[in-house]
């Protein structure tokens, strides 16, 4: 029964993706505007600037940040459920899994209206879900040794 809970916790996010990449693009870019505006006014009260001419929008890290908590829940509820399955290797299993849904999401956009397929949104989602392998293995490597001694 746990195994099968993990498998329908992995659709279920990824039902959560395919429906963020579901909305049109001035419906996602309202979402991130909304987010950028109440984030600026909360910079604003603790007395932080950010220029809006930087190179770097607060609207890019917020469209990207999303890009990567997506991928590194993704990449987590995957290892637990293949680890529950009995998979060998887990987080290689779950990375490739994490890099082949990226693709299909991306191709899933083209059907969408104001969205279009990425090649460097499959990257990031990919590296995102191997900095979460990262940090799994190595919070399992300080767990590993703390209880070595």
């Amino acid at each position: 029964m746990k195994k099968l809970r993990a498998w329908a916790l992995c659709f279920i996010w990824m039902a959560v993706i395919f429906a963020m990449s579901t909305m049109p693009g001035d419906v996602s870019g309202e979402q991130s505007g909304t987010v950028v505006e109440i984030l600026s006014q909360a910079l604003e009260q603790l007395g932080i600037s950010y220029p809006e001419t930087s190179p770097l929008s607060l609207e890019l890290l917020i469209r990207k940040g999303a890009h990567m908590a997506e991928y590194a829940v993704l990449f987590w509820l995957y290892r637990r459920a293949l680890r529950l399955s009995g998979a060998r290797c887990p987080g290689r299993m779950a990375l490739l899994l994490c890099a082949l849904y990226a693709s299909s999401d991306e191709f899933h956009q083209v059907f969408t209206e104001g969205r279009g397929p990425s090649p460097v949104d499959v990257a990031i989602d990919t590296a995102d879900a191997a900095l979460m392998g990262g940090l799994c293995a190595l919070c399992e490597r300080i767990a590993g040794r703390r209880r070595a001694s």
